[in-house]
């Protein structure tokens, strides 16, 4: 059986689709792009909106204008350093 992730991990799941895109901070990707990543890498989506749900909630990404979701400066900091939360 395969451990769950934790929120840091699910979180840093969703920085990794920020990256894959090359998005900056500033820039924000919308739902389909998370949900097209998660199906290519077999990620259940259920993972993937718990690492939205944590990303926003650490500052890492923010709600933007159409329902996308923008990545901030303090989430590309993250995205730079693996493993730190905050």
């Amino acid at each position: 059986m395969i451990a769950a992730r934790t929120f840091e991990e699910n979180a840093r799941l969703v920085l990794q689709i920020y990256s894959h895109f090359g998005r900056q901070p500033g820039e924000a990707l919308l739902a389909n792009n998370f949900l097209a990543v998660a199906a290519r890498r077999r990620i259940p989506v259920s993972e993937i909106q718990r690492g939205l749900d944590h990303a926003s909630e650490v500052g890492w990404i923010e709600k933007a204008e159409n329902g996308s979701l923008r990545l901030t400066a303090r989430g590309y900091e993250a995205m730079q350093q693996p493993g730190r939360s905050h």
